[in-house]
């Protein structure tokens, strides 16, 4: 059976502004947001419960569909001494770029995930990070993204292309929960 594509018809193409923001812009965007319910992603691979390894919490703009998070590196993240773990970096922007697809209606995958290190992030500091559909084209959804530190400094940022798939798609992949799903 030919799988069919949801395609969003709430998303306003007019938000694709390339822009950079400075950390203490996201941190005044961010405190103006409440953040999002932590019983959607419960169980997800990065952000499913506070340890010693990542702690996150996630924000979304509807206005101008940008997804953000605060998000802390424990001691369990660590990869060079003191310092967070490229996978660990790597993981969090993939989920919080998955976040501003799915809050901006596309229910997608990553296909393919490019993440420029600019600097080691140090344990135990508080990180912001923005994500943003960037271009459409059909079924693929490029996203942007980047880890800032509070005084502005860049320490990655990311590229991806994600795929959009159908709700049926999801459901037979495992259960999702009934609020999970985003409806346009």
């Amino acid at each position: 059976m030919a799988d069919t594509y949801f395609t969003s018809t709430s998303f306003d193409v007019s938000k694709i502004v390339p822009m950079r923001r400075c950390a203490i812009l996201i941190n005044e965007i961010i405190s103006n947001l409440a953040p999002l319910p932590k019983n959607k992603y419960v169980s997800a691979f990065v952000s499913g419960d506070e340890t010693d390894r990542i702690k996150l919490r996630y924000y979304f703009d509807a206005e101008t569909g940008r997804f953000y998070a605060k998000v802390v590196f424990g001691k369990k993240a660590q990869g060079p001494p003191g310092h967070v773990h490229g996978g660990a970096v790597a993981a969090v922007l993939d989920e919080a770029m998955g976040g501003a697809s799915w809050l901006n209606g596309f229910t997608a995958l990553t296909a393919n995930l490019e993440i420029m290190y600019q600097n080691a992030l140090p344990l135990e500091k508080e990180y912001f990070i923005e994500t943003w559909v960037d271009k459409i084209q059909k079924k693929k959804i490029y996203i942007c993204g980047k880890i800032v530190s509070a005084e502005g400094v860049v320490f990655a940022e990311s590229n991806g292309l994600f795929i959009e798939k159908s709700i049926a798609h999801f459901k037979s992949m495992g259960k999702i929960p009934k609020d999970f799903l985003i409806q346009p």
